[in-house]
């Protein structure tokens, strides 16, 4: 697992990517009759008027992303990276939207460009990459994720200037589809998630993480595995580092919650 303590580790996969996964599972599976029901899944979106179909899974901590997986089909690689990089969406006025309703948020860029934050750096970096990459319109929905931890969102853009043809109508489409795509890519996702939690540790750092995990303060720790309290803090820092978390109430949380394995 590489870190980077910049930005969440981005994890770009592929269709291709999924199936092989699912053949290596299940000997039986069909691939041919898969690739050609997420064909017609794109075909369908580009038909409605999209030009953009972004699907993330997002492994976090609160509201911190750890990693983000995102497929690369129909997405744009220079526009999410960026998005991810900047951290945009800790002010991203749609997901503010999306996170208050829980419902399927349809956006326009000309009303968001008059938004009460505007002014705000990163808003204005978004709405202005929005704007370079034709991404004039679209909607955000939130998808059923199977971890407390993860959160699945589809994002659809579209180079019309308004969005009165986003009914009821194409917005069920786009569930259907979204659920589609999902329900094929998770168990590639998933594996890749349980890729990422197997760290390599000494058994000094397993000692230290376990009794972290407990509740011991530094001192206590130091004192069950006879090492001295500066080694136990260091120990705490490169754990932190490893697992990409910022303090340790988050390591004890990430360790606790998600579980870890010694490679």
């Amino acid at each position: 697992m590489t870190i980077d303590d910049e930005f969440p580790t981005l994890v770009w996969f592929s269709q291709a990517d999924a199936f092989a996964y699912l053949r290596q599972v299940d000997p039986g599976f069909d691939a041919e009759r898969h690739e050609s029901e997420l064909r017609e899944c794109r075909q369908r979106l580009q038909q409605e008027g999209f030009s953009t179909f972004s699907y993330l899974a997002l492994e976090t901590i609160g509201r911190r992303i750890l990693r983000a997986y995102v497929m690369r089909e129909m997405g744009n690689v220079a526009f999410t990276t960026a998005y991810l990089k900047n951290r945009l969406y800790e002010t991203d006025p749609r997901l503010a939207t999306l996170r208050e309703s829980g419902l399927p948020v349809t956006w326009n860029l000309d009303q968001l460009e008059t938004g009460p934050n505007v002014n705000e750096p990163r808003v204005r970096n978004l709405l202005s990459s929005l704007r370079a990459h034709g991404m004039l319109c679209g909607l955000i929905l939130g998808l059923p994720a199977p971890r407390a931890e993860l959160r699945v969102a589809v994002g659809l853009t579209s180079q019309a200037g308004d969005t009165h043809w986003i009914d009821d109508r194409v917005m069920g489409g786009v569930l259907a589809i979204s659920l589609t795509i999902s329900r094929l890519m998770q168990p590639y996702i998933d594996d890749r998630a349980r890729q990422a939690r197997v760290i390599e540790l000494t058994q000094e750092q397993a000692g230290v993480l376990e009794r972290l995990v407990m509740g011991l303060s530094d001192h206590e720790i130091a004192a069950e595995i006879s090492a001295s309290l500066h080694r136990v803090t260091h120990h705490v820092k490169t754990l932190q580092k490893l697992f990409n978390v910022e303090n340790r109430a988050q390591l004890a949380y990430f360790a606790a919650r998600w579980g870890w394995r010694k490679a």
